[in-house]
C-alpha cells in the first residue's frame, strides 16, 4: 500500500522515517509531498542519510553488490525514482545534486518513469540563482547520444525555460534540444537562443538527415515573422561552409530549399554560393549552382571562377552543368571572352574525356572571340593535353599539342603449360608397409593406399596380413556391430581384420540373437547422405563394400578406383588394363569401387585405349568405353545464393541425368556442404567444377566454414573437367580478396582451361554485392582490373577476354542505373584484351552503349570494343 502524507510538516524527529518510508514503497510523488515540507535541519538529516539508504537498496548492505544484467536490470529497480527525488530536494549544493541525479545507481536500460514533475516540484523552493546553476551542470553533463534519457534531457531543458538562465554553449545540449523537438518546431523550448545553434553544433545534422517535415515547417515560420528569415538562410550557408558529408548536409539543403531564397537573398551571399562550388558536397554543390545560373548578371571573372570550381570536381554530372553553364555565358556576352579562357582552360585538362572534349569543341567554336593574350591560358593547356586531344586547338590557338601515339601492338607471350600432378607412390607390398598407413578424414592418401594395399595383400598373402593385423583385430569389440553409424575408417579397418582372422564372426554374431536385436548392417553403419561431407562418406562406402565383400568371400585381387597421380586422377589406360585383367580372370568389380572410378577417370586419352576398352565385354568395360569415346554425361550445377545471420552462404545444387553415379546429387545441405577442398578434389578428380562448387559453401561467409585457400585454385589446375560456376565463383572470390597474390594461381588455372566466361558473370555478381552489402566497399574493382590485365599480358589474353565477356555483361550499368570510372576502365580493359585475343562476334551489352550519342568516356570505349569485335 503506498503511504498517504498529511499535515504540514513531519513529525519530530520523524523526518527521515518518513522519507524512508515513502521510498521504500516506491512512492515518487509521496516523497515529494514530504520532501517539500521539511525544514532545513531536516533536509540536512535525510541528505546525510540517503548513501546509507542507496547502499542497502542496492545490495551493498552485507558487503556485497548485486550484479546486474543488462536483460534484467531494472528489476527491483522502482525505488530509484523516488531517491532521485529525495536527494534532489535536500542535498546542499547544485553540483552535488547534479552527481546525484546522474549517478549510474539510478540508470534504467529499458523503460524510465516519468519523476520530471516531481523534481521540478522539490526543486521550486530553490533560490533562482542556485536552479540556473544546476540548469547549466545539467545541461553541460547531457552527451548528445543515446546513453542521454529522456527525462534528463527534459529536466535540463525544463529548468533553463523556467530560470531563463542562458544555456551553456555546449554541442550535445543543442543535439538533445533537436531530439526532444517536438512536431512543430515553433512550440520548442528556448526557440529563440537555441535555433541559432542548430547551425553550428557538430551531430545536428546527423540527427536530422531523415527529417523530410520540419524544413518545411521552419519555412513556415519564417514566413510568418515567428522566426527569422534571415536566421535561417545564413545559418544554411554557414553550415555548407562548414562542411561535411552529403547525408550529414542533407537538413540544410532541404531547409535551404523550402525557404526557397529570392535573386536579391542569393545575390548578397553570391560569393559564398561559389566558394561552395570546387569542393562541397555533391547535394550543396549542386543547390549552388543552381542558384547562381539562376541569378545571371555575373561578371566574366566572377562567373569563370565559379565554372572553374564546379570543372575541378570529380561527378560527372557537376562537370556536365559547369559545361553548360560555361556554353551559356560564352554565348550570351556580347564582348570577348577573355575572361572565360581559365575556366575554358581548366575544362580542356580536366579527368573526364567527355568534359575536355566538349570544352575543345566550344573553344574551336569561339576562338575568334579570344584576343591573342587573353588565350594564353588556353595555350598552356594545349601541352597538358592528353596525346593527340589538343592538336586542332594547337591550330586555332597555338601553342604545342602532344601528338597522339603511334600504335604499337602488344603481343602477349604464349601462355605457359598446366602444371602436371605427381604420380602415385608404388603401391604397398608388405603388411609391415601397410602398418605404417594411418587412414583417416584428413589423410585421403593414406586412406586410399590403404584400403588398396588391404585387398591386394588379401589376395596374395592372407596368412601374413592377418598375422600383422591381429592387434587391430583384438582391439575390435562385437559390441561394435550394434553401432551405427561408423563415421571413422579405423572402426572398419578393425572389423576388417577381426573377419580375417575370424571369418564368418558377423554372421555368427547376428545368428545367435533374436531378430528384433539383430546388429545394425554394413548398408546401416555407413553415415547418410544428410548428415555427411561426400569428401567423408565416399571412402566410408568404399570401405564397407570391401568388408562386405571380405565377408561374403568375393573379394577382387585389387580395386578398380586406385588413382595414378596424387590428384586422384585415374589414367583411363590403367582402368582399362584392370578391366582387362577383371574379364580375364572371371573377377565382378564393387559397384561403388566402379563408380569412384568413373568419378577420376582421366578426359586425356592416348591412342589406342579407347579401342581396347571397346572390346571389352562386361557392364563396367561398355561404361568406360562410353565415356572414352566422348559420350559422358556432365552434370548441371546452379549456385543458390542464400542470406544467413553471418553472412550469405552458397547452396550447390546438382543434376546428373543419366550418368550413372549416385554419389553426387541433389541439393547439399548445410551438414553436407562444408567441404574442404583438398580432400574432395581426389573424390571428384574428373569434375573438378562440381568439387569446387561444394567447397563453396561458406566462402563469403564469416561464420568458421572451410574456405578453399589461393593454393586451391593450384590444385584444381591438376584436376580436370569443365570450367563452370563452381571453378568460376572461387577464382572469382581469391580476384577480389587478394587480387596481386592471386595472379600466378590464376595463370595455372588458366592454362588448365579453368578460367572463363562464368568467371566473369561470377566476378559481375561479387562485385555487385559488395556494392549493396557494405556502407563503403570491401573489394577494389581497380584492383582485380590490374590482375586481369596482368594475366592477360603474361599469356592468358585469351581466357581473360572470355572472363570480360562475362564481366561485362552482368557488370554494365543497366536501366537506371550511373555509369561510373570503373566502367570506364573496365571497358578500356575489355578493348584492349580483345585486340590482343583477336576476340570476333558482337556483345549485345557493348553494342547498345556504342550506339549512343552521347560521347562519355565509356561510350568511346565501348566503340572501340565494338569496332574490334566487328571488324
Amino acid at each position: 500500500m503506498k503511504m498517504l502524507v498529511s499535515g504540514d510538516s513531519a513529525a519530530p524527529g520523524g523526518a527521515w522515517e518518513a522519507v524512508r518510508a515513502a521510498v521504500q514503497q516506491e512512492d515518487a510523488a509521496a516523497t515529494a509531498a514530504v520532501v517539500t515540507r521539511l525544514t532545513p535541519e531536516e533536509r540536512r538529516e535525510v541528505a546525510r542519510e540517503l548513501p546509507g539508504l542507496l547502499a542497502e537498496l542496492r545490495g551493498f548492505g552485507h558487503g556485497q553488490a548485486v550484479a546486474r544484467s543488462i536483460w534484467s536490470a531494472d528489476e527491483g529497480m522502482g525505488w530509484a525514482e523516488a531517491m532521485r527525488v529525495a536527494g534532489a530536494g535536500t542535498i546542499g549544493g547544485a553540483a552535488a545534486v547534479a552527481a546525484w541525479l546522474n549517478g549510474r545507481d539510478f540508470r534504467r536500460f529499458w523503460q524510465e518513469p516519468d519523476d520530471v514533475p516531481y523534481l521540478l516540484q522539490v526543486l521550486a523552493d530553490r533560490p533562482a540563482e542556485w536552479q540556473a546553476d544546476l540548469a547549466a551542470r545539467l545541461a553541460l553533463r547531457l552527451r548528445g547520444t543515446d546513453n542521454d534519457s529522456a527525462r534528463s534531457v527534459r529536466l535540463a531543458l525544463e529548468l533553463l525555460s523556467r530560470t531563463g538562465a542562458e544555456p551553456p554553449a555546449h554541442d550535445p545540449l543543442t543535439v538533445a534540444w533537436v531530439s526532444a523537438w517536438p512536431a512543430d518546431p515553433g512550440d520548442a523550448p528556448l526557440l529563440e537562443v537555441m535555433l541559432p545553434r542548430l547551425f553550428a553544433s557538430e551531430g545536428v545534422g546527423r540527427l536530422l538527415r531523415g527529417d523530410e517535415e520540419r524544413p518545411a515547417r521552419l519555412a513556415t515560420l519564417a514566413a510568418s515573422g515567428h522566426v527569422s528569415r534571415t536566421l535561417l538562410l545564413d545559418g544554411c550557408v554557414s553550415r555548407f561552409l562548414r562542411g561535411g558529408t552529403a547525408a550529414d548536409l542533407r537538413f540544410f539543403v532541404r531547409l535551404h530549399e523550402a525557404l526557397d531564397p529570392s535573386a536579391a537573398e542569393v545575390a548578397g551571399r553570391r560569393r559564398d554560393y561559389a566558394a561552395l562550388l570546387p569542393a562541397a558536397p555533391p547535394n550543396v554543390a549542386e543547390l549552388a549552382v543552381k542558384r547562381l545560373r539562376a541569378l545571371g548578371g555575373l561578371e566574366p571573372e566572377e562567373a569563370g571562377e565559379a565554372v572553374e570550381g564546379l570543372l575541378f570536381r570529380a561527378e560527372g554530372k557537376l562537370v556536365r552543368a559547369g559545361l553548360v553553364w560555361l556554353d551559356r555565358l560564352v554565348r550570351d556576352h556580347p564582348g570577348d571572352l577573355d575572361g572565360y579562357a581559365p575556366a575554358l582552360a581548366t575544362a580542356l585538362v580536366c579527368e573526364a574525356g567527355e568534359a575536355r572534349d566538349r570544352a575543345a569543341r566550344l573553344a574551336l567554336k569561339h576562338a575568334a572571340r579570344f584576343t591573342l593574350d587573353g588565350a594564353e591560358p588556353i595555350r598552356d593547356a594545349v601541352a597538358l593535353m592528353p596525346p593527340g586531344e589538343g592538336v586542332a586547338l594547337a591550330e586555332a590557338f597555338g601553342g604545342e599539342a602532344v601528338p597522339a601515339p603511334q600504335e604499337s601492338r602488344f603481343t602477349p607471350p604464349p601462355l605457359p603449360r598446366a602444371p602436371e600432378p605427381a604420380p602415385m607412390p608404388a603401391p604397398v607390398a608388405t603388411p609391415a608397409a601397410l602398418l605404417r598407413l594411418r587412414p583417416s578424414e584428413v589423410d585421403w592418401l593414406s586412406t586410399e593406399r590403404w584400403l588398396d594395399g588391404f585387398v591386394r595383400l588379401a589376395a596374395n598373402d592372407r596368412e601374413a596380413l592377418t598375422e600383422a593385423l591381429a592387434p587391430a583385430a583384438d582391439r575390435f569389440r562385437v559390441r561394435q556391430y550394434w553401432g551405427r553409424p561408423w563415421w571413422h575408417a579405423e572402426e572398419w579397418t578393425m572389423a576388417m581384420a577381426k573377419e580375417l582372422r575370424d571369418p564368418g564372426t558377423e554372421r555368427r554374431t547376428a545368428d545367435s540373437v533374436l531378430a528384433r536385436d539383430r546388429p545394425a548392417t554394413v548398408e546401416e553403419r555407413i553415415p547418410e547422405a544428410a548428415h555427411a561431407k561426400l569428401s567423408q562418406r565416399m571412402p566410408l562406402r568404399r570401405y564397407a563394400e570391401v568388408y562386405q565383400a571380405l565377408t561374403d568371400g568375393t573379394l577382387p585381387p585389387y580395386l578398380l578406383a586406385t588413382p595414378t597421380h596424387v590428384s586422384g586422377r585415374l589414367d583411363a589406360a590403367e582402368l582399362v588394363e584392370r578391366l582387362e585383367g577383371y574379364e580375364r580372370d572371371g573377377v565382378e568389380p564393387l559397384p561403388v569401387d566402379l563408380e569412384q572410378a568413373l568419378l577420376r577417370l582421366s578426359r586425356t586419352v592416348l591412342a589406342g585405349v579407347a579401342e581396347r576398352a571397346a572390346r571389352l565385354t562386361g557392364e563396367a568395360g561398355r561404361a568406360v568405353a562410353r565415356l572414352l569415346s566422348g559420350d559422358r554425361v556432365e552434370p548441371r550445377v546452379e549456385l543458390r545464393w542464400k542470406e544467413d545471420s553471418n553472412g550469405p552462404l552458397i547452396r550447390t545444387v546438382l543434376s546428373w541425368d543419366g550418368s550413372g553415379v549416385t554419389a553426387v546429387e541433389g541439393e547439399k545441405t548445410h551438414a553436407g556442404s562444408d567441404e574442404v577442398i583438398d580432400r574432395l578434389l581426389p573424390v571428384l578428380a574428373a569434375h573438378r567444377d562440381v568439387a569446387a562448387a561444394l567447397a563453396a559453401f561458406g566462402l563469403r561467409s564469416y561464420a568458421p566454414y572451410s574456405k578453399p585457400r589461393l593454393d586451391a585454385l593450384s590444385a584444381l589446375a591438376t584436376a580436370e573437367g569443365p570450367a563452370g560456376a563452381g571453378l568460376g565463383v572461387l577464382a572469382a572470390h581469391h580476384l577480389c580478396e587478394s587480387p596481386e597474390e592471386a595472379v600466378p594461381y590464376l595463370l595455372e588455372l588458366a592454362a588448365s582451361g579453368g578460367l572463363g566466361e562464368e568467371t566473369g558473370r561470377q566476378l559481375a555478381a561479387l562485385l555487385r554485392d559488395d556494392e549493396t552489402r557494405w556502407e563503403e566497399r570491401y573489394y577494389s574493382p581497380a584492383e582485380v582490373l590490374r590482375a586481369l590485365e596482368e594475366l592477360a599480358r603474361r599469356g592468358a589474353h585469351r581466357e581473360v577476354w572470355e572472363v570480360m565477356a562475362g564481366l561485362l555483361a552482368g557488370y554494365l550499368p543497366g536501366p537506371g542505373e550511373r555509369a561510373t570510372n570503373t566502367h570506364t576502365r573496365m571497358m578500356t580493359l575489355a578493348a584492349d584484351v580483345a585486340g590482343w585475343a583477336g576476340a570476333r562476334g558482337a556483345l549485345a551489352p557493348v553494342a547498345e552503349l556504342a550506339g549512343r550519342s552521347r560521347a562519355t568516356g565509356l561510350v568511346r570505349q565501348a566503340r572501340r570494343l565494338h569496332a574490334t569485335l566487328t571488324s
